[in-house]
């Protein structure tokens, strides 16, 4: 997946010259842009958390992370290199993957803000969940802008909703759906989930493969296993969401 830089009223050839320097900057770090946007998705995740002591990002993790806000700024000015001083972008968030505006963004732009601040709660209630949830099948409904508005377990069985917590074969297929080139695989004991980057090696520094416990450098997300692999694969899907959910999106 190609990185994208976005910077309002910036030409292609301004965009194309910012995401060239942002290469150039992880190729000098030695750092793969992979494990950059890692560290920096850590910190950020951190952030939103609110600081909590104990979860901090390893020292690792924090250089990886300052590759990316070097690689990031570099980009920036590249990009905007012949432009009145004035006009210089250096947000913080103008880079990341794919081709434009994420697809869970602008499902339902009006709720984007809402949705994208309860995306960690999500994650972290996949992550403990015991079995199926219907409220929490209705909450990922919400935060990926399937539906307008929160609701209720009793809402989710009037509006047909997916089972997300408990139903594999429905999970499958709506992932199915909404990915290509990629590779679902899943395990039962213990349960995992990972979702992989066809055409590229593991060890690709473009490779986004996810997974929902295991890592696949053998990293653990969380101490223990999804309950089921229902729960594994839709947490897997959501952090393949995870840079399209950051501030500034």
């Amino acid at each position: 997946m190609p990185l994208r830089l976005v910077i309002e009223n910036a030409t292609s050839k301004e965009l194309a010259r910012g995401v060239a320097a942002a290469k150039a900057a992880f190729e000098r770090s030695g750092i793969s842009i992979q494990d950059a946007m890692s560290g920096m998705l850590a910190l950020e995740l951190w952030d939103m958390k609110g600081f909590p002591e104990g979860e901090q990002p390893t020292e690792e993790e924090e250089a990886a992370a300052g590759v990316w806000f070097e690689a990031e700024r570099e980009a920036s000015e590249a990009c905007c290199a012949s432009w009145p001083e004035d006009k210089i972008v250096l947000a913080h968030g103008v880079l990341g993957f794919g081709l434009g505006e994420p697809k869970v963004k602008t499902a339902n732009l009006a709720t984007w803000v809402d949705r994208q601040q309860r995306y960690q709660e999500v994650i972290e209630r996949l992550e403990t969940a015991t079995g199926s949830d219907r409220q929490l099948d209705i909450d990922i409904c919400y935060v990926m802008g399937w539906i307008n508005e929160p609701g209720t377990p009793e809402e989710a069985a009037q509006l047909g909703l997916p089972y997300l917590t408990s139903n594999l074969a429905e999970v499958a297929a709506i992932t199915a759906k909404s990915i290509h080139g990629w590779k679902i695989e899943i395990d039962q004991q213990p349960c995992d989930a990972r979702i992989v980057e066809l055409d590229l090696d593991e060890d690709d520094e473009d490779n986004l493969s996810v997974a929902a416990w295991r890592c696949f450098d053998g990293r653990l997300h969380m101490m223990r296993p999804p309950a089921n692999a229902a729960i594994a694969l839709t947490l897997a899907a959501m952090r393949l969401q995870a840079d399209s959910f950051l501030p500034g999106r």
